[in-house]
């Protein structure tokens, strides 16, 4: 649901690596990441953010974390040469996670993540129109109205508090980072499409105060307060473009597997970033991965990644988009295209804490969907309620195996609209 970093030219046989890196914030055992640490942690685009030692709740450091903001590292300047693979991540590269943990209840306390923190500032805009702000509802969830069943997820409290929670899984995994992009010192016009509750918009407004920068959405479900820097509007993405020229950047997360045109989205894209300026897509592939082969054939979520694929070909669109990322940006005309991935634990199985901390987040985030999936999706594949509960309860057993090493991957896709031409 990206990230400022150093400038070094990669290697000719950079290729895919993977990392995750989920740490509460100055926690004692953080290994700083460095391109020392792991060689494709160059030509990211944002550095990592430096830590002031003052420990912080994660879901408290995306507001209030003004002197991380002062004394964050600002973004290399030099623009990255064609590349043909993808770069590493930002500890564990290609390596393999090392399991051994455990799934102790009480090890994350509910501080790790405070919700309210994120969320109590957050109100419906006055500004605007009254229609906007209406809603409808299926089977106990509430949707959009406005361009109703464009986007078949819900906009409720219960998926706001999700997609918050997201957002401090990737800020702990990315060590901080926004972006890859290389975007240079003093990106001056950013727009984020499908900003959700804004969260992204609102740490970017905060690091770069001297940009202006655009949140879109189909639903008004962002904060009231915000940098004045950051503006937020509804309207859909795939509709005909509206919303300015020559940008820097433009982002979109968790947005490419929703989206029916990925290709058409981003040759509109294309048409209003000045040249030079970049994209980045920022979404997990809705796969399951192992290294060791620990995944059993007929494993509950694995059966549950196969069912969204057709769930989501319903609506016209591909659960698995995030993997074609390339494919999308060179046919909407960007060049210099990276790719970077980090990977998701299901669960608490790593060994290592934090990863588990980031395993917990999204497994999580997983189980939070279930409900969402259940409104819609499974109801138009013809499940009845019992039926989906028992193999929802499934789902959720099957990510507190520690026998299962499971995880997701995170693509951060960025390509650039040439100088010329």
């Amino acid at each position: 649901m990206g990230k400022p970093g150093d400038s070094a030219k990669p290697s000719e046989d950079a290729r895919d690596t993977a990392t995750a890196r989920p740490a509460a914030p100055a926690h004692p055992d953080r290994i700083k990441a460095s391109s020392k640490d792991a060689p494709g942690l160059a030509n990211t685009g944002e550095e990592n953010p430096k830590k002031t030692g003052q420990e912080k709740r994660p879901g408290s450091a995306q507001r209030n974390s003004r002197a991380d903001v002062l004394s964050a590292a600002q973004p290399d300047p030099l623009a990255v040469p064609p590349d043909d693979g993808a770069k590493g991540g930002l500890l564990f590269g290609d390596t393999n996670i090392e399991p051994g943990g455990s799934d102790e209840d009480g090890e994350f306390s509910a501080t790790d993540f405070d919700t309210d923190s994120m969320i109590d500032d957050r109100s419906d805009s006055t500004s605007l129109h009254s229609s906007i702000l209406e809603h409808s509802y299926v089977n106990g969830r509430r949707y959009h109205r406005y361009r109703h069943g464009r986007y078949p997820i819900p906009n409720d409290e219960a998926e706001q508090n999700r997609e918050d929670m997201l957002h401090t899984m990737m800020m702990e995994s990315t060590d901080g980072r926004l972006f890859y992009a290389p975007l240079g010192l003093n990106p001056q016009k950013v727009i984020d499409l499908g900003t959700g509750t804004g969260l992204w918009a609102i740490e970017f407004g905060d690091r770069y105060p001297g940009a202006e920068i655009t949140g879109l959405d189909l639903s008004p479900i962002q904060p009231a307060w915000v940098p004045p820097n950051v503006k937020f509007l509804v309207d859909d993405v795939e509709a005909e473009w509206l919303n300015g020229d020559d940008f820097d950047l433009v982002h979109l997360r968790n947005m490419i597997p929703i989206l029916k045109s990925p290709v058409n989205l981003l040759k509109q894209a294309y048409e209003h970033i000045r040249p030079g300026g970049w994209v980045e897509l920022q979404d997990v592939d809705g796969a399951v991965h192992t290294d060791d082969n620990s995944v059993p054939k007929d494993w509950p979520l694995k059966r549950l990644t196969d069912l969204l694929v057709e769930a989501f070909a319903q609506f016209g669109t591909n659960a698995h988009a995030a993997e074609s990322g390339r494919e999308y940006l060179e046919e909407a005309g960007f060049v210099n295209i990276q790719h970077n991935y980090i990977k998701l634990p299901y669960g608490t199985w790593p060994k290592d804490k934090l990863m588990r901390l980031v395993g917990m987040y999204y497994r999580t985030a997983c189980e939070d969907f279930l409900p969402a999936v259940g409104a819609m999706h499974f109801p138009r594949m013809g499940w009845e309620r019992a039926e989906m509960e028992v193999f929802f309860a499934q789902v959720r057993a099957s990510m507190r195996d520690p026998r299962v090493h499971a995880y997701g991957k995170m693509h951060f896709w960025s390509g650039q609209k040439p100088l010329h031409g």
